[in-house]
């Protein structure tokens, strides 16, 4: 061991560099020698579904809810025929007007629409001048972006985001 600290090899244990001139080599420049990827058709149909408005509900709390496909909105909503694979909303509704499972919402070629599920106190949809108008029960009805959405007396706006 030498005096400044640091261990020193016995000599011939490592070799000489003979590289230790200051020339710098450039390396010639790498093109990509992958092909370009296409996506099947089907990501491409996707995507373009993708580039349509979302659907959002807007909820009393100022919470928004993205409606993809189907949504069962309710007090505590159940997955039932034919909507197995709805997401679920659970509202929450202190004055107790909406149903367990109240109505659905889902996204339709034309935009997007609502049923409701033959709840005990119905769906009715505002307009401009804030009269109700009640839905059929069973039936889907077709909303617009802004339409705001009793249920029971609880309070939903739709909107594209």
């Amino acid at each position: 061991m030498d005096s400044s600290g640091f261990i020193t090899p016995p000599p011939g244990l490592i070799p000489p560099r003979h590289d230790t001139d200051t020339r710098t080599e450039r390396m010639p420049a790498r093109t990509p020698s992958l092909p370009a990827f296409n996506p099947p058709a089907a990501a491409r149909q996707d995507a373009q579904q993708d580039a349509s408005p979302a659907w959002l509900v807007m909820l009393p709390t100022g919470a928004r809810v993205r409606v993809k496909g189907a949504l069962l909105v309710g007090r505590n909503p159940v997955r039932f025929e034919p909507w197995m694979s709805a997401e679920l909303l659970p509202v929450d509704d202190p004055a107790r007007s909406v149903s367990k499972t109240h109505a659905v919402l889902e996204e339709s070629a034309e935009g997007i629409r609502i049923t409701d599920l033959h709840s005990t106190n119905g769906v009715s949809v505002l307009d401009a001048a804030g009269t109700a108008t009640a839905l059929v029960a069973g039936v889907a009805t077709p909303l617009d972006a802004g339409t705001t959405v009793l249920l029971g007396s609880y309070r939903l706006q739709l909107v594209t985001g």
